[in-house]
């Protein structure tokens, strides 16, 4: 990016707009539903786009507090994808890696990571 170039903000109004070819950021009060939304781009990414593992992708929050939070719900949401959903079996295999390999997330805090 060059000084003086112009970033351009493209606003979504839900989880199924975001664009995942896309850097992006979430930007939101408390209590706007930020952990929820990452929750379901995490299941997204990992149903969506069949090279990526759960171990590739970063999440940084601000806490240690939103960390353990962050970690519950994406392992919840996985689980309960795996139980409600209907998934072809390519993802299903992959959701299941996901849960056994879980520990291996990389869900930090600025400071910890």
């Amino acid at each position: 990016m060059s000084a003086g170039e112009t970033i351009f903000y493209h606003p979504v109004n839900g989880v199924d707009e975001i664009d995942l070819d896309r850097h992006g950021f979430i930007e939101a009060s408390a209590g706007t539903g930020k952990t929820y939304t990452i929750e379901h781009l995490v299941l997204r990414l990992l149903k969506e786009r069949e090279a990526l593992q759960l171990e590739e992708i970063l999440l940084v929050t601000y806490t240690e507090k939103a960390a353990g939070e962050l970690k519950a719900r994406i392992r919840l949401k996985l689980e309960a994808a795996l139980a409600e959903e209907e998934l072809n079996p390519a993802q299903s295999r992959k959701l299941g890696a996901a849960l056994d390999g879980f520990d291996a997330a990389a869900i930090h805090t600025i400071h910890g990571f």
